[in-house]
């Protein structure tokens, strides 16, 4: 059951919108963080396709690792259309070569005021450690960037490398009390021979939003994140 008339929308992952009430609230900043391979740069192509293609909601994706070229063709593999949505600037992909974090947070202003963008995505948020000098800059710094995000009428997407088992949720310890959203991918080995890896995630936080806590399996395939729906537990006591 919905808790109130909160505006959302889909992430492009079918159970996962299920799981958050229908999507993702409208004009919120939300963290995916994980190890290395759990799958969370697929997850925000997904977002970013997803909505320039079927809601009319622009997107920019800033990479500040992995080049432009590279992300474009991961997301031609699961078989998205987005050639058109690049030439319309309906997706803008782009990778800003600069190291100061002021510089940084108007390019991205820039790109979203230009393209009337909807959706972002930073990938990864962790590399803005760098910007800064200690924790008190590093948390006001997001601070500014996230209420320039909301100031512009955007959902954000934000990533964070985070390694197995941490007890925290992203590379610094802060962006999951500075956000309004997290969803925390897993690689995790099955407890019986042969050990079989697999993906799962969970939502740990969602503002305005009533969902649960548990463990969800999911899948990588040709056409991009499947989640199946059943939590863990039940997906377990099902099996022969």
């Amino acid at each position: 059951m919905q808790m109130n008339s909160t505006e959302r929308t889909s992430i492009g992952v079918p159970n996962l919108d299920k799981l958050m009430e229908g999507g993702l609230p409208k004009k919120t900043i939300n963290l995916v963080s994980g190890s290395c391979g759990t799958g969370k740069s697929i997850l925000a192509l997904h977002f970013i396709y997803h909505g320039a293609k079927y809601l009319n909601e622009p997107g920019v994706y800033v990479t500040l690792e992995e080049e432009p070229e590279e992300l474009i063709k991961n997301m031609k593999l699961f078989g998205w259309d987005v050639d058109e949505l690049i030439e319309t600037k309906k997706i803008v992909v782009i990778k800003p070569e600069i190291y100061k974090f002021d510089s940084l947070k108007q390019i991205i202003n820039d790109t979203i005021s230009k393209i009337g963008a909807k959706r972002i995505v930073i990938d990864p948020y962790s590399v803005l450690i760098g910007y800064f000098s200690d924790m008190y800059m590093l948390r006001n710094g997001l601070v500014h960037l996230d209420h320039d995000i909301k100031k512009l009428d955007c959902t954000a997407l934000i990533i964070s490398d985070i390694k197995d088992g941490s007890d925290i949720l992203s590379a610094s310890g802060l962006e999951e009390y500075i956000v309004d959203g997290v969803i925390v991918l897993y690689l995790m080995k099955k407890p019986i021979y042969p050990f079989e890896a697999f993906r799962a995630l969970s939502i740990r936080k969602m503002r305005s939003t009533h969902h649960p806590l548990d463990l969800y399996p999911f899948e990588i395939t040709e056409q991009g994140i499947k989640i199946d729906g059943r939590t863990l537990e039940e997906m377990q006591n099902s099996s022969p």
